[in-house]
């Protein structure tokens, strides 16, 4: 195919939809091209992936197996594999390979992020193309189930749906660890296999690392397919603005932009100079975090206003400013630690937590956490429980 027509092909595509030619041009003369032929294998599961496959001719399919049933998703022309692991850092999840003649555009991670991934226009059309395909492949996965799967099968389903989700999150024990800096560590506990709660960790820079904290609305499925593109989309965004003012906003806007469900999302999130000690935050209509400052016992932030992220396009989210210093103490939970009720209707609510929290003198921030969900847990005994509850808890040391 001529260089010329290729990238006549490739501006016709969401994926480079709002790139001038001679910027296809030159991430294409940082890319290779790939032919596939019938059966032959693009992507083995569970293996590290550096690039980005966009294909420009045939058909793929992604081959999803549980349980011993085959699940085919198609891919198209126009349509790219491997983001999602390139983004997440972590291994590719499915098998991929050509159900027709194809021709793949092999796009490599640091031309993925350079010019692609750090524009304006790569972001938008990354993440349009992202909600479409979750919609498909939710679509396909539900109509394959109806059609094989009884109701005990669906759990089975579910409970995998469960696994993956608890997946995408860091692990709570092992946050920041390289960061002597700071001393970190989170739980997530869900009362369905299926929920959506979150939280995530991640270095930015040498000086800079992000946390946050969110409770999707609603339960099951359709709130972890949510949770699954909020969690997504901040760490999108944030990859591409480490000043964090229009971080929130924009993952608002996208999120409110692709929501027929009517979904939407609580969210604190932050990013802390960790050599300063300034913490740069947000809050989109979630639980006020206790704060332990200046030597002080637990209390609750003053936050900035903000309304729930997802509902409406252009709502405004205030970045604020606050100096930690060495010893000072944060820790971030979802309503379901307020609204966790006993046998007799009684929520375990706000006071409760901050009596926990100032109990005992200070220590890890795993000890914390955990006594929290041990208050909890005592608190509410053998009742039933109707919601997810996740905890986060971070202390800044010192920049020595």
């Amino acid at each position: 195919m001529a260089l010329e027509f290729l990238i006549q092909v490739l501006k016709n595509f969401q994926f480079f939809e709002d790139f001038a030619p001679e910027e296809i041009r030159h991430i294409l003369s940082l890319s290779q091209i790939r032919n596939l032929a019938p059966g032959e294998v693009l992507i083995y599961p569970e293996e590290p992936n550096d690039t980005l496959f966009l294909l420009i001719e045939g058909e793929l399919r992604i081959i999803l197996e549980k349980d011993g049933t085959k699940i085919p998703i198609p891919v198209q022309a126009g349509e790219c594999l491997g983001e999602m692991s390139i983004m997440m850092g972590r291994p590719t999840s499915a098998l991929a390979l050509a159900h027709q003649p194809s021709q793949i555009l092999c796009i490599p991670e640091q031309t993925f992020w350079d010019h692609i991934a750090m524009t304006r226009q790569g972001v938008r059309n990354l993440m349009n193309m992202m909600a479409l395909r979750l919609n498909r492949t939710n679509q396909s996965l539900m109509k394959k189930v109806e059609e094989q799967l009884k109701y005990k099968h669906l759990e089975k389903e579910l409970e995998i749906a469960g696994k993956i989700q608890a997946n995408i999150v860091p692990n709570g024990q092992g946050l920041f660890p390289r960061r002597p800096e700071v001393d970190a560590y989170a739980l997530m506990n869900q009362a369905r296999v299926v929920g959506g709660d979150f939280y995530d960790a991640l270095v930015l820079d040498d000086e800079h690392i992000y946390f946050a904290i969110g409770d999707v609305s609603g339960k099951g499925m359709p709130a972890a397919l949510f949770m699954m593109r909020a969690f997504t989309s901040l760490r999108l965004f944030i990859s591409n603005n480490p000043g964090f003012e229009n971080v929130v906003p924009s993952v608002n806007d996208w999120l409110a932009a692709n929501n027929e469900d009517m979904m939407f999302v609580s969210l604190f999130a932050g990013v802390l100079n960790i050599r300063t000690g300034i913490l740069r935050y947000t809050n989109g209509g979630h639980n006020p975090p206790f704060l332990a400052h200046g030597g002080s016992g637990y209390q609750l932030m003053d936050l900035p206003k903000g309304t729930l992220v997802g509902i409406m396009a252009q709502s405004p989210f205030p970045v604020a400013e606050l100096q930690l210093k060495p010893g000072d103490s944060l820790l971030l939970y979802t309503d379901g630690i307020t609204e966790a009720m006993n046998a007799g209707r009684a929520m375990f609510e706000t006071e409760r937590i901050r009596e926990t929290l100032n109990r005992e003198a200070p220590r890890s921030m795993e000890a914390l956490v955990l006594s929290l969900e041990s208050a909890v847990e005592t608190f509410v005994g053998n009742a039933p429980q109707h919601d997810d509850f996740t905890i986060f808890a971070l202390r800044y040391l010192s920049s020595d």
